[in-house]
């Protein structure tokens, strides 16, 4: 494991942390979401005076993730192309695109999944 790494076990766990980080002066850069052992692994990225810090946490098979764009509203975004693109749907999301921030109605359902 990286020392910039920190490992999230649970959703309780990535919200108590991210809001953590978000008074500590760290901004939100991205976030990167791979299938990984029939679930989700997402990697959560952010930095403070040119340091990175990445949280790692583990989406189990039919759970739910939790949005964090009630802490950084700029995050719904990204959860929103997740959600575009593998199929998840994001709790708490402040903007929900539904399914449709880049695909059109016409478009192939989930293609990343």
């Amino acid at each position: 494991m990286l020392e910039n790494e920190v490992e999230i076990k649970n959703s309780d766990e990535l919200l108590k942390t991210v809001e953590g980080l978000k008074n500590d002066g760290y901004r939100n850069v991205t976030m990167i979401c791979l299938k990984a052992n029939e679930g989700h692994e997402f990697i959560y990225v952010f930095e403070k005076d040119y340091q990175l810090k990445n949280l790692r946490y583990f989406l189990k098979p039919g759970e739910k993730p939790k949005s964090i764009s009630g802490i950084y509203l700029c995050a719904l975004l990204i959860e929103n192309e997740y959600q575009d693109l593998f199929g998840l749907t994001f709790e708490g999301l402040a903007i929900d695109y539904k399914g449709h921030l880049y695909l059109t109605p016409n478009s192939p359902k989930a293609p990343l999944a």
